[in-house]
């Protein structure tokens, strides 16, 4: 690993030094007609560095036909354009220097198959800086096609799991994530099983960002990862097949079809997926419990097979009613079942070398997972400056359940029983409704942009928790220290202003947000009710200074909030295995960070980013353990101070025409200070975070690409993380008719993509290695069908909630 990183620091360094001379001081002008020198509108502007074919700078022609590339760098360049329905076509090669240079105009041609328009040689960089954000795009990757989402997401600059699938941002958890600006509503477990439900094959892209605005909701103590899905942009029917299989240990398949139609004002799009992924975790586990002066030892070997299938799908009508007015309705819905097996032996010992007794535990789990959304969007334009006034409508539902049959054999060194064999079945069937309501203003002036906007939410969660054991006569019997219904209600009210201008070559934004919130959390079963009745303000200001076009800076900051997961509220035990649960704590309250970010882009593509995020009463994993029952427990409470603080380098670069690169490197350092345990700890550590992914064009059909992840050791908490790296690969061929690919993946190929995490904290002493199945070969067919001959844009709407449902 260090060798790794030491290579791409080498490879970062070089490119910089080596990279575009001469200072960006010129603008490049031009328009873009048809055969009847009729203005194309739409249409997509490159900029292309004439001898590496670099594509440096974007742009998109107005109603007019005219673009405008500002502020690039001295050079030789040609411009190429391209758009549905015509020909790619490219200027002469011009110089640029420090005046602007007025590109003759360029005429497109009709194209003979209108599908053969969108072919662009200036491809789309794997990893690109916007507005802020790291962009991964991996909408043609054949690394992405058959994975899942969180298999697409994890490869994201700055993003990684934990060995329970819980997506962290800059080593950190806390993490906002969205679809197409819009809230999933989940996080932990359940947005990990949505995730790894959904076809990663349907992502166009993955934005990355740890800063925010007064419009932005304010939850997300990291940050945001906003997962941007593939929109079909042409006139008429059309659509796109695609079947994927792959095998790991055990089989995975996946299949979907996306239509889309459009005529004048109005779009009728929907999509299904299905996916049936079988896969086997391995687990071993060694942990000390310590009573007076003896040392009981737990040496457990384990594996889980789980199999997931799912159904996936949407559909929506987008209607323009006016030249001013757009709607949109969409309804979209999630079908799936986890069937998983788990068999465990763990080796009881009151010595080294000397077993007492074997633990014998199996189960069987059936669980559920449904998820229904429906959203409607209402766009007003004011004027033709940019103004507008946006109404948003959601409603969501989650309806999951969990059964479970637990076997439990105790028995002595020889097999024989040391205890009864016990039964145990658990069911939780959780209902979570979601409604919420939002309305935005953005005005455009002519020395500023002001936004202020309302929302409302209102949530309910139910969990009815039911545990039984069968008892000697055959009868299941409710254990009652185990079973608890708990209901959960949230209501916030949310307000904010933001402001943002620019004075000379500063920038200025500064927003303020407030909101609102009544909570109660009802424990029937226990008789115990918390009510929660608070305000909330979230400034966040952001001051950009324009040295040159060469040297950007831009200083952040913001003040965020990570509500507990409302599976955290519920004060029962979540049972792992026959001695080991997780508890609940009503009274956890909510986290505040106040988070800064320094960035600077160099170029226009490279992007240092510097920044630290400090948080009070953060939540924090405490443990417990009996050494006279020999179990051991997980809860969280409010108990320390957390601040963290990282460094992010992303770098592309080119090596000769057909191989391009981008790499990502985030050095973290991350300080705990509060009590754990019954201890109180004071414990730091640096560790870094790096990725390299490389795609090589080998001809116009054929294309290759490869990505190294990995990640040093690190501390996080008690807990100490050993070093991961793991190697993915893929090809892909597109057939003569452009219409059809087929793409071939290899993840982890090494097998190395392993988890293993120590504690040796006080009498905490523990070691947990894991590996998840990540070795999968994978094959994947896409087709491309029907009448592809005129551009449209579609607009995205954007919606926020809580991210906590669980």
């Amino acid at each position: 690993m260090g060798r790794i990183i030491a290579l791409m620091i080498v490879l970062l360094t070089g490119l910089i030094s080596q990279s575009f001379a001469g200072n960006q001081d010129a603008d490049v002008k031009g328009k873009v007609v048809n055969q009847q020198n009729q203005p194309v509108a739409s249409a997509s502007v490159y900029l292309m560095a004439s001898t590496s074919k670099v594509l440096l700078k974007t742009a998109v022609t107005d109603e007019n036909g005219e673009y405008s590339i500002l502020k690039a760098p001295k050079g030789s360049y040609f411009i190429q354009v391209s758009s549905v329905g015509f020909n790619t076509a490219n200027s002469a090669v011009f110089e640029l220097g420090d005046k602007t240079v007025e590109v003759p105009t360029i005429q497109l041609t009709t194209a003979s198959q209108a599908i053969e328009a969108v072919t662009v040689r200036g491809q789309v960089p794997m990893v690109q800086s916007k507005d802020g954000k790291l962009i991964l795009n991996v909408e043609n990757s054949s690394v992405a096609a058959g994975n899942n989402a969180l298999e697409v997401i994890k490869r994201a600059p700055g993003v990684s799991v934990d060995k329970d699938d819980n997506l962290q941002l800059m080593g950190q958890q806390g993490v906002n994530v969205t679809i197409d600006g819009r809230q999933t509503f989940m996080t932990g477990e359940q947005l990990a099983t949505f995730l790894k439900s959904t076809d990663g094959a349907q992502i166009k892209s993955v934005e990355v960002s740890t800063t925010r605005s007064a419009k932005d909701d304010a939850e997300g103590a990291v940050g945001t990862i906003n997962i941007v899905m593939k929109k079909n942009n042409l006139e008429g029917f059309n659509g796109t097949f695609l079947a994927s299989a792959g095998m790991g240990k055990h089989f995975r398949g996946n299949s979907s079809l996306s239509l889309n139609y459009k005529k004048n004002n109005t779009t009728v799009f929907g999509s299904y997926a299905y996916t049936d992924n079988k896969r086997q975790i391995d687990l071993l586990l060694d942990r000390d419990i310590r009573n007076a002066n003896q040392v009981t030892r737990f040496d457990q070997d384990a594996y889980l097979v789980e199999r997931e299938k799912s159904h996936n799908y949407k559909v929506g009508v987008e209607q323009k009613t006016s030249l001013k007015n757009t709607m949109l309705l969409q309804f979209t819905g999630n079908n799936s079942v986890e069937d998983s097996e788990n068999k465990s032996l763990t080796n009881i010992m009151l010595s080294a070398n000397m077993v007492d007794s074997i633990l014998n535990s199996s189960s069987v789990s059936h669980a559920p997972f449904n998820r229904y959304s429906t959203n409607f969007n209402n766009e007003y334009k004011l004027d033709t400056l940019g103004s507008k006034l946006v109404f948003d409508a959601d409603w969501s539902m989650f309806k999951t359940a969990n059964d479970n049959h637990y076997i439990y054999r105790t028995e002595r060194p020889d097999g024989t029983l040391h205890y009864p064999e016990q039964q145990e079945r658990s069911a939780m069937p959780t209902d979570i409704d979601i409604y919420v309501a939002k309305l935005d203003w953005l005005k455009q002036m002519k020395k500023g942009k002001f936004e202020s906007g309302v929302k409302y939410s209102y949530v309910n969660s139910d969990n009815n928790l039911q545990f039984d054991s069968l008892n000697r006569a055959g009868n299941w019997v409710d254990i009652s220290n185990r079973s608890n219904l708990f209901i959960y209600t949230e209501q916030i009210a949310a307000a904010y202003l933001d402001y943002s201008t620019s004075i000379g070559k500063w920038g200025l934004k500064a927003g303020l947000r407030g909101e609102y919130t009544i909570s109660e959390g009802n424990s029937v079963t226990k008789d115990k009710v918390v009510n929660r009745d608070y305000f909330d303000y979230f400034p966040s200001a952001n001051v950009s200074y324009n040295a040159s076009p060469n040297h950007i800076f831009n200083l952040g900051y913001a003040k965020k909030v990570t509500r507990p997961n409302y599976r955290y509220l519920n004060p029962f035990r979540y049972y792992i295995d026959k001695l080991t649960f997780q508890e609940g704590n009503p009274y956890i309250k909510p986290q505040y960070t106040h988070g800064m970010t320094l960035t600077y882009t160099y170029r226009q593509m490279f992007n240092f980013t510097l920044g630290t995020d400090l948080t009070n009463d953060a939540m924090v994993e405490s443990m417990g353990q009996d050494s006279i029952t020999n179990e051991t427990w997980i809860t969280r409470d409010n108990l320390a101070k957390t601040s963290t603080s990282y460094i992010n380098i992303n770098a592309p670069f080119r090596i000769g025409k057909f191989w391009t690169m981008n790499n990502n490197i985030t050095g973290i350092y991350m300080h705990f200070k509060g009590p754990i345990a019954g201890h109180y700890a004071d414990l730091g550590s640096f560790f870094v975070q790096g990725s390299s992914m490389h795609n090589f064009k080998i001809s116009p059909s054929f294309s290759a690409e490869m990505t190294i992840n990995g990640n040093t050791p690190f501390l996080y908490n008690v807990y100490k993380i050993q070093a991961r790296v793991n190697l993915d690969a893929g090809m892909n061929y597109t057939f003569k008719d452009q219409r059809s690919s087929l793409k071939l993946a290899v993840t982890d190929v090494f097998r190395s993509s392993r988890t293993k995490i120590t504690t040796d904290y006080n009498e905490f002493q523990s070691t947990i290695s894991q590996y998840n199945d990540n070795q999968t070969v994978r094959l994947t067919y896409t087709y491309k069908f029907g009448n592809l001959k005129q551009q449209f844009r579609k607009r995205d709407t954007n919606t926020e909630e809580t991210n906590r449902a669980n």
